[in-house]
């Protein structure tokens, strides 16, 4: 009796599944104005792929910038006259508070500005762009598939009566 390998095959369906695969859309409403990356393109996470149009939150961010500064400078004049014992406690703590608000307001607008565009969570090839130039965009419609091809799975189903055998 002579010892051999036996090798028996299965012809079996199945498909090729990524971890990381993402359909990216929006945060806010919006025109598209640009468009980064196209379809087979390599991306890194973090790369704004596409944004909207964001011009009414730049112009607002420029006009609280100037007012912010105007409060700092306010609140700064009265912390000073305060420490010499000139004015009342309540300009210094309005001056402080407009300046704290302005504040506030000016990275509400950043974020509203962060969330114009559609930025990668990860590393990837760009499956597919969903989008076009002056195209209406909302939450949750997809625009951009990313995928990350570094770690693929291939999935099967198997008849139960091969179950033992692989």
């Amino acid at each position: 009796m002579v010892l051999e390998n036996f090798k028996t095959y299965i012809d079996v369906q199945g498909r090729v599944d990524a971890d990381e695969n993402v359909s990216l859309s929006s945060q806010i409403p919006g025109l598209i104005t640009k468009i980064n990356v196209k379809s087979g393109d390599e991306v890194r996470k973090g790369q704004v792929l596409a944004e909207t149009d964001a011009n009414a939150i730049l112009q607002q961010i420029s006009d609280l910038e100037t007012n912010l500064e105007l409060a700092k400078q306010v609140f700064q004049r009265q912390q000073n006259l305060w420490k010499q014992n000139i004015g009342t406690e309540i300009q210094l703590l309005q001056s402080k508070t407009t300046k704290e608000s302005l504040e506030k307001k000016l990275g509400a607008l950043n974020e509203q500005l962060r969330m114009s565009k559609i930025i990668s969570p990860i590393s990837g090839t760009v499956d597919a762009v969903n989008i076009k130039i002056a195209q209406m965009v909302s939450p949750g419609m997809a625009a951009i598939n990313v995928v990350n091809f570094s770690n693929l799975k291939v999935k099967a189903e198997l008849a139960e009566s091969y179950s033992m055998r692989v």
